[in-house]
């Protein structure tokens, strides 16, 4: 406090008090019976014991002291305050020391009030002194504040570039998660460790900060610090190094298409690359000689050149499309068994209808005549036509051909014909030969050679005058005479 006036130094503050007091008792024993030595001795001695008393009881509230010990030192220290030989009187919060430089070249005993989530390690000299946590520290005459510590977790990032193992250049986005190790659990228990050994003037037990501190940790990563051409390397800026050591060291061990599988999408391989890099970082031998603990690591987006881009886009373009093509032929292979088997099943029906109704012919023992036998045929041909897995598999030219054939041997026009809007040709109504170009071989043959002969109204049709052409050269058979009922 050099510079200042008298009348603001420190002891001229408590000497003016105790002046006081002293002039009040001179002035109190004016004019009184003359006293003893003995007896301005008593008084001498009331007075020191109440100066001290006074500022012992005012110590308990300068400070939030909860032990015997806290008590005691910041009684000292508040003696060594108004004697004026106290050290330095400072903070620490976040991390961050609270002080004046003039505080800190003070070289008395003096005090440090440590928040919950820091701490500090101290220096005698030149040598290592200890390292406190968060509450009170009483600093002895000779110490000094080495590094103030911040015991919350912290995250540091950084861009990084890599080359995979076919050479090519990406960028990541590189973070790290860490702190202090605070040892074997991240919370200790109510009234361990130091706690444990001092309690309160109360008795009560000390409580666990919400950070534990670990000294053995702050001693580690203050000392344990790099020096590199520039400047000194802060503990706090050791993880992200080794993290973008290692996550290079990752990408040059795998290709382009290992990052960016498109077979792979379910595995993520970015996410397996940020758990292993996470494992690797967490392990790294160098943090934890440091007394660094990692919780997490992770990698950003990867960017890649605009070429590079470009390209693995026309790549996945290929392959995308090749599956695609693999696929629809796969399809169509599956659409021709399906087509195939329902054909082969269709067969089997016709020819099971057919049995039974040759069955049905041979056990009454007569012959029926070839009009009913072609209209049987006909019934089971439209009953197979019928189902819709075949309707969606027979084209077009089948279905004409089938109505015809129903109308040529007396049949009525099927209700799903005309349902669906389509238009029944009758043989009368156009030409013969347009009829039978649209009519199968096996029933043209048949109807040729006589074993299926029309009914009499569609015969006369046929035969009417302009509906038969000339050039046709064939002649229905007649049909048979209906028997009356």
């Amino acid at each position: 406090m050099e510079g200042l006036p008298f009348y603001r130094q420190r002891w001229f503050r408590v000497a003016l008090p105790v002046a006081g007091v002293g002039l009040a008792y001179l002035l109190m024993h004016y004019k009184q019976p003359k006293e003893t030595a003995a007896g301005w001795m008593v008084d001498l001695l009331a007075l020191g014991m109440m100066f001290m008393g006074t500022l012992a009881l005012a110590s308990q509230y300068i400070l939030p002291v909860r032990t015997l010990r806290e008590r005691q030192g910041a009684t000292d220290r508040l003696f060594l305050y108004v004697s004026g030989g106290h050290g330095p009187i400072v903070f620490v919060r976040d991390g961050e020391l609270v002080a004046t430089a003039k505080e800190l070249r003070r070289k008395g005993a003096g005090v440090i009030l440590v928040d919950g989530s820091s701490g500090v390690v101290l220096e005698k000299g030149r040598q290592y002194s200890r390292a406190c946590g968060p509450g009170i520290v009483f600093m002895a005459a000779g110490e000094r504040i080495h590094a103030a510590l911040d015991l919350r977790r912290q995250a540091r990032s950084q861009s990084s570039q890599a080359l995979t193992r076919d050479g090519i250049e990406l960028k990541a986005e590189v973070s790290v998660v860490f702190a202090l190790d605070p040892g074997e659990t991240d919370s200790l228990p109510i009234g361990g460790g130091e706690a444990q050994a001092e309690t309160s003037f109360l008795g009560q037990t000390q409580i666990t900060p919400a950070f534990p501190f670990r000294p053995q940790s702050a001693f580690k990563a203050v000392y344990g610090g790099a020096v590199t051409e520039k400047a000194e390397l802060k503990w706090t800026d050791l993880p992200i190094i080794v993290a973008t050591e290692l996550f290079r060291d990752q990408v040059s061990r795998l290709t382009l298409d290992d990052l960016f599988d498109p077979q792979a999408a379910e595995s993520a391989p970015v996410v397996a690359l940020q758990a292993r890099l996470t494992k690797q970082v967490q392990g790294a031998a160098l943090l934890r000689e440091r007394g660094i603990k990692v919780y997490s690591a992770s990698v950003g987006a990867l960017e890649l050149a605009e070429s590079v881009t470009a390209q693995r886009v026309r790549s996945w373009a290929a392959h995308w499309q090749k599956q695609a093509f693999t696929t629809l032929a796969k399809a169509d292979v599956e659409v021709e068994r399906i087509t195939e088997k329902a054909r082969a099943e269709a067969q089997i029906e016709i020819m099971e209808q057919f049995k039974h109704m040759q069955e049905a012919l041979a056990e009454e023992g007569s012959s029926a005549p070839r009009q009913e036998i072609a209209q049987k045929l006909i019934t089971g041909l439209d009953r197979v036509a019928s189902d819709p897995v075949t309707q969606m598999l027979i084209s077009s030219d089948t279905a004409k051909q089938l109505a015809n054939l129903r109308h040529w041997v007396g049949l009525p026009a099927d209700d799903g014909e005309l349902h669906r809007g389509e238009t029944v040709k009758v043989i009368g109504q156009v030409t013969l030969s347009e009829d039978l170009s649209e009519v199968s071989a096996i029933e043209l043959k048949a109807l040729e050679a006589g074993e299926v002969e029309l009914p009499a109204a569609t015969q006369g049709q046929a035969t009417g005058e302009g509906d038969m052409p000339a050039n046709s050269g064939r002649t229905l058979p007649a049909a048979p005479e209906e028997k009356s009922p």
